[in-house]
């Protein structure tokens, strides 16, 4: 099986607490945007993969749609009757002109949707190495400060020991700086991309919402005009008809396909 980038998350391990050099309260703050930032990420990994099936989904049904119209228009049936052919070659001429627009949605969903959501994907693998120096910094300071702790509980007063304490109280000093300043660091930078991602994907979300209504638009418009207007003087594309009366003429439409005689009789 091939590897597929878009099936591994990469921000999944939540921060280790760092106490006392770091309060409950920062500890706390990093964990929650971490949390979701998870959840974030997990959700433009779904959105992605929905989006996938979406636009399979539509290329599937186009091209059932063409199988079935280059069927029935090869039907020996069909040219039979001068108004059965008609409407025929009328749904096959706009399945034919939808499949153009379907190949454009699916263009052009790639283009505004995928695309610009599989970019904002790659960022978590920053905040991800973010989050491992995090880690790393962590650890150090832990070693530095059990350290510290093991000399400040011997009893030893002697000038050696003395030294030995106050080097490891500087070198626990310097890592916790180095972890404070990191992790206040992050509390400033996660939040701001949780923040931000929503202006980055208005515009994306936006695109679809137009692109599905030109498609649907133009589907619904392109197969209203295959349906009889009651009214002459009205176009096909302003025909408009009640659900009662839809229903009526597709009841209608399926009792004379039924009342077809396929295979004669003995």
């Amino acid at each position: 099986m091939t590897w597929n980038p878009l099936r591994k998350q990469y921000v999944t391990q939540r921060p280790a607490p760092a106490q006392p050099c770091l309060t409950v309260a920062e500890d706390r703050e990093l964990d929650i945007t971490v949390q979701r930032i998870i959840h974030v990420e997990n959700t433009v990994r779904r959105m992605i993969k929905e989006m996938k099936k979406y636009l399979t989904t539509i290329e599937h049904l186009d091209s059932v749609d063409q199988r079935l119209t280059t069927n029935l228009s090869s039907c020996s049936l069909v040219h039979i009757n001068d108004e059965f052919r008609k409407i025929v070659e009328d749904y096959h001429s706009v399945t034919t002109q939808i499949e153009k627009t379907a190949q454009d949605t699916v263009a052009l969903c790639n283009k505004t949707f995928i695309e610009p959501l599989k970019k904002l994907k790659e960022e978590f693998a920053y905040i991800r190495d973010a989050l491992a120096k995090r880690e790393e910094l962590v650890n150090n300071w832990k070693i530095s400060y059990g350290i510290l702790k093991k000399y400040q509980e011997k009893r030893d007063k002697t000038a050696s020991h003395h030294v030995k304490l106050e080097r490891e109280r500087r070198a626990e000093e310097i890592a916790s700086k180095e972890l404070k300043i990191y992790h206040g660091k992050l509390l400033a930078e996660l939040p701001m991309f949780l923040e931000k991602r929503l202006e980055y994907l208005n515009p994306t979300v936006q695109a679809l919402i137009a692109i599905q209504l030109d498609y649907y638009g133009n589907s619904t418009k392109m197969f209203t005009q295959l349906m009889p207007v009651s009214n002459a003087s009205e176009s096909p594309s302003s025909a408009t008809i009640s659900e009662e009366e839809h229903q009526q003429t597709i009841n209608r439409h399926f009792n004379q396909i039924r009342n077809l005689t396929i295979i004669k009789n003995d």
